[in-house]
């Protein structure tokens, strides 16, 4: 599993998302669950573009641990500040931020699933 396949992945993902999120905008009339979606995924990606910066880091720098935890802690604030534009902003679900940041978790089970066989 490669994490490239992984991204490809949560993209595919992420488009299944918008249209399930478009949907049930439109029944509620509300399009805060889709900006949370869009924002909770974009966060999301950098998160995870972080953690392989930080797993490469340690793998081939051997990074000391103040600046793996200095990332670590960065990758928590990211994870805070999508949570704090849902709850101190009219236009943006909390819902859809939640459902933002499990997209890249879901599809390296998916990948995880398909590359072993099933």
């Amino acid at each position: 599993m490669n994490e490239k396949d992984v991204l490809k992945r949560s993209v595919y993902l992420f488009i299944v998302g918008c249209f399930l999120m478009g949907i049930l905008g439109l029944f509620i009339q509300d399009i805060s669950y889709l900006l949370g979606l869009i924002i909770g995924y974009v966060i999301n990606v950098i998160v995870f573009l972080l953690i392989i910066k930080m797993s490469e880091g340690i793998l081939k720098f051997s990074m000391s641990t103040v600046i793996v935890a200095g990332m670590f802690m960065v990758k928590l604030a990211l994870y805070a500040l999508g949570f704090y534009i849902a709850v101190k902003s009219q236009w943006v679900h909390i819902f859809g931020v939640f459902c933002g940041y499990t997209i890249t978790k879901l599809s390296i089970y998916i990948e995880g699933y398909l590359h072993k066989g099933r």
